[in-house]
């Protein structure tokens, strides 16, 4: 069992989208092997940070030529040496993770289930339009997510919305089942064009309603950037801080690959 919520959430997440979670006596792999450029679908969730060279080895041997390093902190209230970890090339994260245990009211704006090719096509190009120029790897990289996230959804354990205006999906957020009465909101995206119109909260409100219904849930969970622009609506909609979520990655180059 995790003891951060956010990462408990994560596993039940990746598992749903078709990945592999292995644990063993001293980390948690996490392994989806159909999308291996994707950090926190293959990485190491340990108990405490340690020591960053020893987790270097630890990955390597779990994923090697990743091209990265990405290590979970399952621990609510990490404290650890952030300078040694700095020193040794990796970026730290510290996100907060929000929650709220009751029904979130938010107007209407045209909220359904993604249904058809065109639906999960849109949801595709939201996400890329939200990327600075994205490359021909991240194009192939977000289409393997949308097929992820349609496997969770086949398989009864999620369930993703969209805003239709104007004949076309404008915004989109997943909600899924991540066990024992917890649901998880995944991706809350609206397309630049059609902010500042109340999607999100409409998506965040629908979902809560759709997961308590077909879930059975009763804690819905967020996980949102302190500084992002949607911290600020999570918690005008009730939602409450309660613990942070470390993420500790760091880019290298491929095995046999110059930089």
């Amino acid at each position: 069992m995790s003891r951060s919520l956010a990462f408990a959430t994560d596993l039940a997440l990746r598992s749903a989208e078709g990945g592999e979670v292995v644990r063993g006596q001293r980390s948690t792999t996490v392994r989806m092997a159909t999308n291996p450029t994707f950090r926190w679908g293959n990485f190491l969730l340990v108990p405490e940070a340690g020591d960053p060279a020893a987790r270097l080895a630890e990955h390597a041997a779990v994923f090697p030529g990743a091209g990265f390093t990405a290590v979970g902190v399952d621990d609510a209230h990490a404290v650890f040496d952030e300078g040694a970890w700095l020193s040794a090339g990796f970026d730290i994260e510290r996100l907060a993770v929000l929650t709220v245990a009751h029904a979130v009211s938010a107007a209407d704006t045209g909220v359904r289930p993604l249904r058809s090719d065109e639906d999960w096509a849109a949801e595709g190009r939201i996400a890329l339009e939200l990327e600075d120029a994205p490359d021909d790897a991240h194009v192939r990289f977000t289409r393997l997510r949308t097929a992820e996230r349609r496997h969770a959804v086949r398989s009864g354990r999620a369930v993703w919305l969209g805003v239709e205006t104007g004949g076309g999906i404008v915004a989109t957020a997943g909600i899924a089942d991540a066990g024992g009465g917890v649901a998880r909101f995944q991706d809350v995206q609206t397309s630049v064009a059609h902010r500042r119109r109340g999607h999100a909260s409409a998506l965040v409100a629908a979902g809560v309603g759709i997961a308590a219904g077909e879930f059975g849930s009763a804690l819905f969970v967020l996980v949102a950037e302190r500084g992002g622009p949607a911290i600020g609506l999570y918690r005008r909609l009730g939602f409450r801080e309660v613990e942070t979520q470390v993420q500790l990655s760091r880019l290298d180059a491929p095995t046999g690959l110059g930089a």
